[in-house]
């Protein structure tokens, strides 16, 4: 056990020094070096179908959870009807479609309609783990990518329920009317978001009462872990209820720090709740800065899961078996690459986005260990066991691989056009948004307070963010939020001339003064501790004071950035510090 842990993450670390130099995704280098090792040093990797299957429901909740904590509730309500579309409609047609075709191109096969349709379940449903740990190696607009990632999130849901409640029935000879099929449905999509909903809760009440941060981790990956095996153990969708209880734990959190964000210093101070209700009425179950602390080790253990998953799909590859079926493979594979690209086009094409999207949304279809699942679970008895077996397994690696690098192909030959997206998509809030991308990216600085634009300083922080991990050096960063309702618009721009001169000649030629919206400027301070950024924002504030009248308000937030700090963290790291400084009446907080 401790060789097969010690090759584990030696496959990792091989992995990720072959994703740093040749920009090759880490998910096919573990693929690729796992096949060698056991193909070379068969000893070390000896796994059955049944081992596989066990390992995978081991894994998928440990890497499914960083996934989920990071997908924005907001925007899944903002596109729900595309994903709706991606998860369950598409899916639904390209099945048919798929299942209407194959008769006609592999003839010489007497598949029925139960058959076809066990098949290409296992094959229309994108793969939760591989696209997620592809996806994340490219720069691209947030909305694609949140399309990707739910989309495999939760079309998994859509082909198990088919899978297991209809193409297996009909596979065994049962008969399935509309009336049943309906019931199922509704059965395990009540019941697995239930379970999800019910389980969150219970650990969300734990963790309130638990304080101590490594208690409170092992409880966010009890409230996955529970909710996957009671869902299982009921025959009802286990990746829904992770789904179902995940979201309800970020609901949950985020309604509390909203409402009272600084409720535990409060009770420190006034020592008011004695009750165990009033406590857990109360009291935060975790604070914004733990949650983001919890968020990057979920990630760091999905890592080493996501390891082990690409491992053991590299160790069940059998090429004399790919070999023999070579051709099915190949049909197959050709077949759901055109009827995926048709049903991602129809949808780009109604919400009027950039047609290229359509070939990224294709080329993120890659299949993975729930397919290899699925057709494990295929009857012994089953006459075409072997051949579904190689065109899953297949496919799988075909995906993977072929999708990958043609994926990095599009993205190296279209990199201008999803870097205007980016820029585009950045600036939805931002004043200068109605005017032209041409306009835009000449007008690089505000007009008074000679600030950059916001998607300017974005694209300089996570420049600087990249120093930061490679380097090992420091950076922190301050936000100035200015309140001034009684302000013409012409006294408001004399007070952002003022402003910007008094930052441009406090920092240095190396720090970066920038403009997120019309009432929040951003200050990054290079190779600055955070206790030198506090100066620097302590300079500042009063010359402010001595500047601007008695009517016009304006707090600090101040922050400093970690090696795992992407844009996002460090806005919201500034944000949480300026609402502290609010609740507080203080000038200056700090938030870690």
């Amino acid at each position: 056990m401790l060789t097969l842990i010690t090759v584990l993450i030696l496959i990792i670390l091989l992995s990720r020094i072959t994703e740093e130099t040749t920009k090759i995704p880490s998910t096919l280098a573990i693929i690729l070096y796992a096949f060698l090792l056991s193909i070379f040093f068969p000893h070390l990797f000896s796994i059955s179908s049944e081992e596989f299957n066990e390992i995978l429901y081991l894994m998928l909740p440990i890497i499914l959870l960083p996934d989920i904590l990071n997908i924005s509730i907001k925007e899944l309500k903002l596109y729900a009807k595309e994903i709706f579309y991606l998860a369950v409609v598409s899916v639904i047609v390209s099945i048919a479609l798929a299942s209407f075709v194959t008769p006609y191109i592999l003839p010489e096969y007497s598949f029925t309609f139960g058959m076809l349709l066990a098949l290409f379940t296992m094959l229309m449903a994108t793969d939760a783990i591989t696209v997620s740990s592809i996806m994340a190696r490219f720069k691209l607009p947030n909305r694609l990518k949140i399309y990707a990632e739910s989309e495999s999130l939760f079309n998994d849901v859509t082909a198990l329920i088919i899978y297991y409640f209809i193409a297996l029935p009909l596979l065994e000879g049962s008969t399935v009317d509309a009336m049943s099929v309906n019931f199922i449905v509704f059965k395990v999509l009540f019941f697995s978001t239930l379970i999800g909903v019910a389980t969150a809760s219970a650990g969300f009440l734990a963790i309130k009462i638990l304080r101590n941060p490594f208690d409170q981790f092992l409880i966010i990956y009890l409230i996955v872990i529970v909710s996957f095996l009671v869902a299982e153990h009921f025959h009802i969708a286990g990746i829904l209820s992770i789904v179902a209880a995940v979201i309800t734990f970020k609901i949950l959190v985020q309604r509390e720090t909203k409402k009272n964000p600084h409720a535990i210093e409060k009770q420190e101070e006034e020592g008011v709740y004695t009750t165990l209700m009033e406590f857990l009425k109360n009291v935060p179950a975790i604070t914004k800065h733990e949650f983001r602390e919890y968020k990057k080790e979920a990630m760091f253990v999905g890592v080493f899961a996501n390891a082990v998953v690409f491992t053991v799909i590299a160790n069940i590859i059998d090429l004399h078996l790919l070999l023999r079926y070579w051709y099915e493979i190949l049909v197959v594979f050709a077949l759901t690459s055109v009827i995926r690209f048709a049903s991602t086009a129809s949808l780009i094409a109604t919400m009027k986005l950039p047609f290229y999207w359509t070939k990224t949304l294709t080329l993120s279809g890659t299949k993975g260990a729930l397919a290899i699942i699925m057709v494990h679970s295929l009857p012994a008895w089953f006459v075409y066991k072997e051949l579904f077996t190689a065109i899953v397994i297949g496919n799988v690696i075909v995906s993977t691989f072929i999708y990958t690098f043609l994926l990095m192909w599009h993205i190296a030959s279209h990199a201008k056009e999803y870097e205007s997206d980016c820029a585009q998509e950045n600036m939805e809030h931002d004043p200068l948004a109605t005017f032209s991308k041409e306009l835009v990216s000449v007008l690089e600085k505000d007009t008074y307070s000679k600030a950059y634009n916001r998607v300017f300083i974005e694209d300089i922080l996570s420049k600087e963010l990249a120093r930061v991990r490679r380097y090992k050096i420091e950076l922190s960063a301050i936000v100035l939020k200015l309140t001034c309702q009684a302000c013409s618009e012409k006294q408001r721009h004399e007070i952002v001339h003022a402003i910007g001169s008094i930052i441009t000649e406090d920092i240095r030629t190396n720090d970066y003064f920038g403009k997120l919206d019309e009432e929040r400027f951003v200050i990054l301070a290079t190779n600055t501790s955070l206790s030198g950024a506090l100066v620097l924002a302590q300079k500042i504030e009063k010359q402010l004071e001595e500047i601007l009248d008695k009517e016009v308000g304006f707090h600090f937030g101040v922050t400093e950035a970690h090696e795992t700090d992407d844009v996002a963290a460090i806005f919201e790291k500034l944000g949480d510090a300026v609402v502290k400084s609010i609740d507080h009446k203080k000038g200056i907080e700090i938030e870690v």
